[in-house]
This record gives C-alpha cells, sequence and structure tokens, in this order.
C-alpha cells in the first residue's frame, strides 16, 4: 500500500528541493574555485614598473599555515578579493588609499606580508637574534619574493668573521669575561638555520648567507660591514639613550640566552662568565 502525502508536505518539499540544489552546487561550484585557484600568483600594482614590481606568492603554501581565508583577506571574509582591488600602486578611496607595496611590507601588520613573516620571529629560535633588530624589509631579502632576473642584485659580502673575543674593557673586579667563543655562537646560529636543530622553509628563505647573522647582534652596523668594536658607540656609563658598556654586553648576552632558552646566568652569577681576580 502507498501512503499517501498531502498537499501541503508536498508544497514544503518543492519549495526546500530548488533550495537544496543551490546549496549543493554552491558548494561544487566552491570546490571548484579552490581547485582552479593557482598556487603560484603573481602580486603586482596597477601602474607598477621595474624588476621589484611583481612578487611571486605560493598561494597553495601560505594558505596552509592559517587557519582561515580571512587572516589575509580582510575584507569581504565571504567573497575573499585579491588584494590589488582595493590597494593599488597609486592608492585607491576602497583600500583608505594604502598603497600596495605599504600594505605588502607593513611591519606592524598582522595581514601584511613582512608582517606576518615579523611575528614568527618571537619564537624562541628566532628571539634571540630579532629582539634586538628593528622590524621591517631588508634590502637582502628583496629577491625572497621578487624574483625578476633584473633585481638579482643583492650580492652581500661577508667579512670575515674572529674565532674568539675577549671583552676586557671593563675589568676591575674580575677577569675579563670568559673568551666569548664567536665561532661557536655563528655557528649554533647556522645549525639552526640550516635545519640541525630544527628550522623552517621561512627561516632558509630569508637568511640568504651568513651575513644576515651578524645584524643580531651588531645591530647598527649595514648588512656586509666590518663591525666596530661595542666600545665605539657604548661608553662607561649611558650617554644620549645609548646604555653604558656594561650594560650593553649584559643585555644583549643575557636577552639573548634567555629569549632562546639557551641557559642565562642568574643576575648574581658573576663568575659564570667571569673569573674572580686573584
Amino acid at each position: 500500500m502507498v501512503k499517501r502525502v498531502s498537499r501541503s508536505r508536498w508544497g514544503r518539499i518543492c519549495l526546500l528541493a530548488p533550495a537544496l540544489c543551490l546549496v549543493l552546487a554552491g558548494l561544487g561550484a566552491g570546490v571548484d574555485q579552490a581547485k582552479a585557484q593557482s598556487p603560484q600568483i603573481t602580486i603586482s600594482g596597477t601602474a607598477g614598473q621595474g624588476p621589484l614590481s611583481k612578487a611571486l606568492f605560493n598561494h597553495d603554501k601560505h594558505q596552509n599555515a592559517v587557519s582561515d581565508c580571512g587572516v589575509c583577506h580582510h575584507a569581504p571574509k565571504d567573497d575573499p578579493q585579491p588584494c590589488t582591488q582595493c590597494h593599488t600602486s597609486a592608492g585607491d578611496p576602497k583600500g583608505n588609499n594604502l598603497q600596495l607595496s605599504d600594505v605588502m611590507h607593513n611591519p606592524t601588520s598582522e595581514r601584511s606580508c613582512v608582517g606576518c613573516h615579523q611575528a614568527q620571529t618571537k619564537k624562541p629560535d628566532c628571539a634571540g637574534c630579532h629582539h634586538n633588530i628593528a622590524p621591517g624589509p631588508r634590502k637582502t631579502n628583496c629577491v625572497v619574493c621578487h624574483t625578476d632576473a633584473a633585481a638579482q642584485t643583492c650580492q652581500i659580502a661577508v667579512p670575515a668573521a674572529p674565532k674568539s673575543v675577549t671583552m676586557g674593557e671593563l675589568s676591575k673586579f674580575y677577569e675579563p669575561s670568559t673568551v666569548f667563543d664567536h665561532a661557536a655562537h655563528l655557528g649554533y646560529l647556522k645549525d639552526r638555520i640550516a635545519g640541525a636543530k630544527g628550522t623552517t622553509d621561512l627561516t632558509k628563505a630569508f637568511h640568504l648567507n651568513d651575513a644576515a647573522l651578524c645584524a643580531g647582534c651588531h645591530h647598527h652596523t649595514p648588512v656586509g660591514q666590518v663591525p666596530p668594536k661595542c666600545g665605539a658607540c657604548h661608553g662607561k656609563t649611558e650617554q644620549d639613550g645609548r646604555p653604558g658598556l656594561k650594560a650593553a654586553y649584559h643585555n644583549l648576552c643575557n636577552q639573548c640566552h634567555k629569549a632562546m632558552n639557551a641557559g642565562a646566568p642568574a643576575a648574581t652569577d658573576c663568575t659564570a662568565c667571569h673569573a674572580p681576580k686573584k
């Protein structure tokens, strides 16, 4: 016996069926659109010119690193649009007149390329050096994203590094600090970048050569130049906002060790680095 369906129920079914079809069609279109998304996108302004006017962006790799599309495509979240839709080379009212180059290189924005990468430097593996480096893009790193052959011009020479350094300018109650093994510290950082102690593709991409490592300690020396002694800028006492030499040494060494969970000595444990005078 076939069960009859009331007219009112048939009416509800007829109304729901087209809606269900639209939902399924929309989901299918979304999947097709996601599959059709090119993994490698060229980002350029509407009036960009020159070798650095375009940047290659691996959409697939970045998409896997965030929770949802709204992390980058902030408006509208339900219908992501290309960045250049609102942010042009000249600036557009739709994007609050913020130019494309500015929003992509803003070191404090969680949505910009530079800002997002900057946030990663707060991790222990990176913070030892980066806590002492001003945020922002470096000219030596342009070619990581801007891969135009004409832009491959930032070849930085790496100055010869000493094997060890003795810091004894302030020895009064203690012997000069235990000879600082410069080579070992540099090697330790290289290992972290190369992957011996854990690293990421991001780390490898933005540390194109060893010269980038120098800025972690020699924070005011242009990349590729031989740094002066710390005492060239830091006197025995604080001057013009610059800490005195003793404070500069202790801040740099201790903060780096703390940031990288490398075991900073206690403030009262002077003999950990300095042998008592006889």
